[in-house]
């Protein structure tokens, strides 16, 4: 019993580490100079999603996630390119450094469903803001979710550009993911929040 409050203080000091976490100047100015259209408040929504994102990897190890947002992936990007201050964070976290996920597959839509059901965990409400991000702030290539697209259990209802994660695995015609992953070059092997 005591480990398990053991390990419910180690994760409430994790959370607090990243809901805590300013980041670096240097990540937010060349994350502007790719956004340049993104003000003041939407970079700072970037940064609530990035959080999102992190406090699942926080919450949840071994879990294996594919990223949703092409605009919280671009600011994860930002900071990976401060190594040192990247390696600070992710070891008071995380306890390691947390990869990047891994390509996007076959399992992608398994693992977009495991994000999905981690987010709704993390925020109260049908779609969560790491997946509802991209298109409140209407990026480029970025992804369009709906938590239900209205169809029964065995059928989607497809909508164009869109991913529907009701039925994103195993339904015929369930969109799996947007295109902009589909091409993302990521070091094989490297993983998501699990080592």
């Amino acid at each position: 019993m005591s480990w398990i409050r053991s390990r419910g203080r180690r994760t409430a000091r994790r959370l607090a580490v990243v809901d805590g976490y300013r980041f670096t100047a240097g990540v937010r100015h060349r994350f502007t100079l790719e956004h340049g259209d993104l003000d003041t408040a939407a970079v700072a929504l970037v940064q609530s999603a990035a959080r999102q994102w992190f406090r699942l990897a926080a919450r949840h190890p071994a879990a294996h996630p594919a990223m949703p947002s092409v605009v919280v992936d671009d600011l994860w990007r930002e900071m990976v390119r401060d190594a040192r201050d990247y390696a600070e964070f992710c070891d008071a976290a995380f306890g390691r450094l947390l990869p990047r996920p891994p390509e996007p597959g076959s399992d992608r839509p398994a693992r977009l469903a495991t994000t999905f059901r981690l987010a709704r965990e993390d925020e109260n409400g049908a779609l969560p803001l790491l997946f509802r991000i991209d298109r409140e702030l209407r990026v480029p290539g970025g992804g369009h979710y709906l938590a239900d697209c209205g169809g029964g259990r065995d059928v989607c209802h497809e909508m164009p550009g869109a991913t529907c994660l009701k039925h994103i695995t195993g339904v015929k015609g369930a969109r799996r993911w947007p295109s902009r992953f589909e091409s993302t070059s990521i070091p094989p092997g490297t993983g998501g929040f699990g080592p």
